[in-house]
């Protein structure tokens, strides 16, 4: 579900709105080289930075059954080529980074978009009217995803910091409930008591 801001959720109700949602996209082709667009009628000025009001469609996702991530393409104008004259630059572009967000034309005081998506590029083509980018998720494998393993009996937080934030005057801690408890910190304990014993279980049961 989107999370919206308080100034968003405002904007989303009213009756007769005085805002514009407008779709920002930002191709980092390579470091030197990172086009900042809007789909607007005019130029905007958003986190500093200007965004050009340039012609680029979404077209939807493309889904299939062999397991692959759902990819999807943005056509953006070429016209005077300016576009394809960057990627042909840059050996096609493939890999370049693809930043989508929404913000509001009311609000460009605002530093966080509405919303905020990440893809890559994994083809590029063109001709004569659109540079189509073809998209899918960014995927980063060397971040843990959850940011911390549950266990059962173990608290993954650093012994009197900012989580922890034990009192006792015992200098160190092996981590574990009856560790916590001794401490008079079991309320803080940042294990998963609750998790059974014997390893995986059917979340039905």
């Amino acid at each position: 579900m989107l999370n919206l801001s308080n100034i968003a959720k405002l904007e989303k109700n009213k009756l007769v709105a005085d805002t514009a949602w407008i779709v920002l996209l930002e191709i980092t082709i390579n470091p030197g080289v990172i086009l900042r667009l809007c789909h607007n009628t005019d130029d905007i000025v958003w986190n500093g930075e200007t965004w050009i009001a340039f012609p680029f469609e979404l077209e939807p996702p493309v889904q299939t059954a062999s397991g692959e991530l759902p990819r999807f393409a943005v056509r953006v104008s070429n016209v005077g080529r300016t576009v394809e004259g960057y990627l042909e630059q840059a050996g096609g572009g493939v890999g370049a980074a693809v930043r989508m967000m929404v913000v509001m034309s009311s609000h460009l005081d605002q530093i966080t978009p509405v919303d905020s998506l990440e893809f890559s590029v994994q083809s590029t083509s063109y001709d004569q009217a659109w540079v189509t980018f073809t998209l899918s998720g960014a995927i980063n494998l060397s971040r843990r995803v959850p940011e911390r393993r549950f266990l059962k009996n173990f608290c993954p937080f650093r012994y009197k910091g900012p989580e922890c934030r034990a009192t006792s005057s015992l200098t160190t801690c092996d981590k574990s409930l009856n560790a916590c408890q001794a401490r008079g910190n079991a309320e803080r304990f940042g294990g998963e008591p609750a998790i059974p014993m014997g390893g995986l279980y059917n979340a039905r049961d």
